[in-house]
């Protein structure tokens, strides 16, 4: 048992944190790093390092802002290692402008809608990866999976469906 926030707790219970915070953490580092391996290496850092403050008995009292800085910080010694200009030109954009909170809420939205597009059925979800994420045409999707073009349509459409309700899901929680 380890003492977080003034409370007992069990390794199953921060497993659970884990699970909770891990993806919305790994959008949050992937925003700064813009690489998926990284990110994913600061945050699971992050997580050992609070896991082995907790076991030497220090209270955390908020652990998710606790994780959120940490991973913060990693980013930031992430980009200690020299970038070439071109990349770090396109860091610059939209999120340079965002305030911090406003960089943890779009992680955790993010985040939400990629476990939705982790629900989709497989073959809807591939269509859909195939078409947002690579940007094939519907002509090319169904060619390469040997369908036909109204099947990728159908897909899609419900696949747009989907998530466009679990889209009002999340704004719902966001701000209600």
């Amino acid at each position: 048992m380890l003492i977080f926030a003034a409370v007992m707790v069990s390794l199953s219970e921060y497993e659970s944190h884990f699970r909770l915070y891990y993806r919305p953490l790994v959008m949050y580092a992937l925003r700064q790093t813009e690489n998926v391996d990284d990110a994913e290496d600061i945050v699971q850092q992050a997580f050992v390092d609070t896991w082995r403050k907790l076991s030497e008995g220090s209270v955390i009292q908020n652990l998710k802002q606790y994780l959120y800085s940490t991973v913060r910080n990693g980013c930031t010694d992430y980009h200690r290692i020299p970038v070439p200009e071109d990349l770090e030109e396109g860091r610059l954009g939209q999120d340079a402008e965002m305030s911090e909170e406003e960089r943890i809420v779009r992680s955790e939205r993010d985040a939400l809608l990629w476990t939705a597009v982790d629900r989709l059925p497989e073959g809807r979800r591939r269509i859909f990866l195939m078409a947002k994420r690579d940007g094939l045409t519907y002509q090319e999707i169904a060619e390469e999976l040997h369908i036909s073009v109204k099947t990728v349509e159908h897909q899609l459409s419900a696949a747009l469906k989907a998530l466009r309700r679990t889209a009002v899901k999340i704004y719902l929680f966001f701000f209600s």
